[in-house]
Formats: structure tokens, sequence, C-alpha cells
């Protein structure tokens, strides 16, 4: 015996049960729509009762914060290439940057379209959405002062209109509204909303 404790399996059952539940509420709302699921299909899909998926998950607004906190946590400043967001090269910053914008875009668009749709609706899913918009903002303004700190900026601009700059353009949502009236890849929307962001914030190479 090497000393490790195993824990029991009944022990994981609450949590795997969780995660079950969560995946087919993210699954159901991207697909139908928050208003249109109900918590007799999340818990079929999961193969659970609904009585579980209250006092698992919180009915419809728990599953929906669940959501909105395993977006929200993938923070910019924590998820990619932390490094280049802190270093010296300030067009590499904004690729890392707009990197970070595509790769959460990618993994949670479906949950942050779902959220932003349902905010205007519903009380507790507004506040969802002022704390996801308050943790984005966090994270872009840490990065902005370092753009300013390392004397980056274009005359004119400092980290706070750099920061209102950068979220006109990308906010929580900037690459699906950009790929949704353009008809682009979000990888292409990618590339344009870069290019606008740099000629806005960054001053120019000198020549």
């Amino acid at each position: 015996m090497d000393g490790t404790t195993v824990r029991p399996r009944r022990d994981e059952y609450p949590a795997l049960t969780r995660a079950a539940v969560v995946e087919a509420a993210r699954r159901l709302f991207a697909e139908k729509g928050f208003f249109q699921t109900t918590v007799q299909e999340i818990a079929k899909l999961s193969r659970v009762s609904p009585a579980t998926v209250y006092a698992q998950c919180g009915g419809k607004q728990g599953l929906l914060r669940a959501l909105m906190d395993d977006w929200t946590r993938a923070s910019m400043a924590e998820r990619d290439q932390r490094e280049p967001l802190t270093g010296a090269d300030a067009s590499l910053v904004l690729r890392a940057l707009a990197a970070a914008y595509l790769h959460i875009t990618e993994e949670w668009g479906d949950v942050i379209q779902v959220v932003i749709d349902v905010a205007p609706h519903d009380d507790e899913s507004r506040a969802v959405l002022a704390t996801a918009h308050k943790r984005h903002h966090h994270s872009l303004a840490a990065i902005c002062r370092h753009l300013e700190d390392i004397g980056a900026l274009r005359d004119g601009v400092d980290a706070r209109s750099a920061t209102r700059i950068i979220t006109y353009y990308y906010g929580l949502n900037g690459l699906l509204r950009t790929r949704e009236v353009f008809g682009w890849s979000l990888e292409r929307s990618n590339e344009w909303l870069l290019t606008q962001v740099t000629a806005a914030v960054l001053r120019p190479p000198s020549t």
C-alpha cells in the first residue's frame, strides 16, 4: 500500500452528474434558446430526474450562472500566452490578445450568445452579464495599462481610452457580431478586428 487515499465511486457521482447536467443544458440552450428549454428536457438529455437538476444545479438559472462562470473565468490574462500579453512588443501584445479573444469565442461562443440573448428579459441573467462585463474590463484594463507603460499607445490615447476602444471592437461578443454582419469565419473576423484595433490604439511605427 502506498498510502494514497482512493475516493469511493459514490463520492464522484455528484460531480459527474452535475457535469452531465451542465453539458446537457449548454447544448439545449444553444439549440433551442434558454426560454424555450425546459428542465424536463435537460433532465431527459442528461438522464437524471428534474428534481436532480434543481438539487445539483439550481434549475435553469443556476445552470446559466454555472456556464457563465466557466466562460468568464477563462480570462484573457490567464488563458493563452500570458508572456506575450506582458511583453515589450506592442504588436505582439495585441496579436496575443486577439488570439485569446478568438480562443474564448471558439470555446464559449454559444454560451456568450445565450447570456446576451437572455439578459434583456431576465433580471438574474442581466446580473450575470454585468459580472461578465466587469471581469472582461478588469482583464483588458490591465493589458492596456501595460501598453501605456511601455509607451506603445498613439498620441491622445491613454490606457482608459484604449480599453474603451478595444471593448468597442471586441467586447464580449465582437467576433460573433462581426461574423454575423459580414458572413466571415471567426478567423477572418478576428484579423479584421485586430487591424482596426491596431490602427486605433497603437503608435504608428516610425519611418
